[in-house]
């Protein structure tokens, strides 16, 4: 714009109420915070227990449901997921080990139950184990854990806000974990005192660290190891199974 003869440069001023500041409050955070509860609930109360599907082809539609979930996600509130992944990466591995240790040692210590042989076992501990574990990570402390941290605009400078980054994503993490077991037969009939203990557990190092790295290591290796000692678990690994 030219005024009296003088080029006048343009001002370009961003409005506080455009896409990055919609996708990072509360309310839009919430909003897939409660799709995923709502997801978390349905997939295992529909293919568990109303169809009893059979716990591969279940896992399977389990898979594809999270991941598409988590992916709409994080495109539609543009989640930096390689920003996610470093932020105070090395706390996050540090924590994990120790609370993998200690999962990995409570899984060996309990009881024990035949597994499969030969190629059927290495494609359970991949699938029932590997990433049934990473999968299940992601909607149950990831996911909870990051629309805290984002809703919070990602500033946790003050011990305050630390307090109540941990605090409300463990009030979500409880709440998902809970509809999540909910789903399945065997926790509607028993309680879900023990799953939600451990996942509280396993999400420790992104509680305390904000980054995901731990929690997913130590939720992959409680699976993993659970698939090779306990295969028939009624606990860690629903929907329960029996050896063939």
């Amino acid at each position: 714009m030219t005024v009296a003869g003088y080029q006048v440069p343009r001002l370009r001023i961003r409005s506080t109420l455009g896409p990055a500041a919609r996708t990072e409050s509360w309310a839009t955070q919430l909003r897939w915070f409660g799709a995923a509860v709502v997801l978390g609930f349905v997939i295992p109360y529909v293919g568990s227990s109303r169809l009893e599907l059979q716990h591969d082809l279940y896992l399977g539609i389990y898979f594809v449901a999270v991941l598409g979930l988590f992916a709409a996600y994080a495109r539609a509130t543009a989640l930096d997921i390689r920003a996610t992944v470093r932020r105070r990466w090395k706390l996050g591995v540090a924590l994990g080990l120790v609370v993998g240790f200690a999962l990995v040692r409570n899984v060996l210590e309990g009881g024990s139950s035949p597994h499969p042989h030969d190629g059927y076992f290495a494609f359970e501990l991949i699938w029932r184990g590997a990433i049934y574990g990473a999968v299940d990570v992601l909607l149950l402390t990831v996911l909870p854990c990051l629309v805290v941290y984002r809703a919070l605009g990602g500033r946790l400078g003050t011990w305050r806000r630390r307090l109540a980054y941990f605090g409300a994503s463990l009030v979500l993490v409880v709440t998902i974990t809970a509809a999540y077991h909910l789903g399945f037969a065997q926790y509607r009939h028993d309680g879900i005192r023990q799953p939600e203990t451990g996942n509280a557990l396993i999400s420790v190092p992104m509680l305390l660290s904000t980054n995901p790295i731990g929690s997913i290591a130590d939720h992959v290796a409680m699976h993993v190891s659970a698939v090779a000692h306990d295969y028939n678990t009624e606990v860690r690994l629903p929907p329960a199974t029996k050896a063939r």
